[in-house]
């Protein structure tokens, strides 16, 4: 006689294990993620002023260091309490704008980088080291 498996057991299970991960997930994200938080130093809008170049100090509290960070967004974005998307550092940094595509990053080469992109939103970013 061959032995039946139940799937309703198991369903039931799968859907409680990863209601309790969702949930989980959201109340960690709530509680812990404010923890961090972004100073804006320097704001550069692009020439045409469809763009801005934000330098941020990040700070996540005593048991970490800070960081700079360089985000590029459209001008009508909202800018979030995230870390840089563009370009992370140890040091402070100068940006300018070469065009309404292209930013020049200034930086010092004996920083720590994290981050060194490219390309973001459709902006060709160009790194100086000094």
């Amino acid at each position: 006689m061959k032995k039946k498996i139940r799937f309703k057991p198991i369903l039931i299970t799968v859907i409680i294990l990863t209601a309790y991960f969702v949930v989980g997930y959201y109340l960690l994200d709530k509680l812990l993620g404010g923890m961090c938080g972004n100073q804006i130093i320097h704001k550069v809008n692009s020439p045409n002023g469809k763009k801005t170049a934000y330098i941020l100090l990040r700070d996540c509290g005593a048991t970490t260091g800070y960081s700079y960070n360089l985000t590029l967004f459209n001008s009508d974005e909202n800018l979030p309490n995230k870390s840089g998307n563009t370009f992370v550092s140890d040091k402070s940094f100068n940006v300018k704008w070469i065009n309404d595509k292209k930013l020049q990053v200034d930086y010092q080469n004996s920083s720590k980088t994290y981050e060194m992109d490219k390309s973001v939103n459709w902006t060709k970013i160009e790194y100086v080291g000094e």
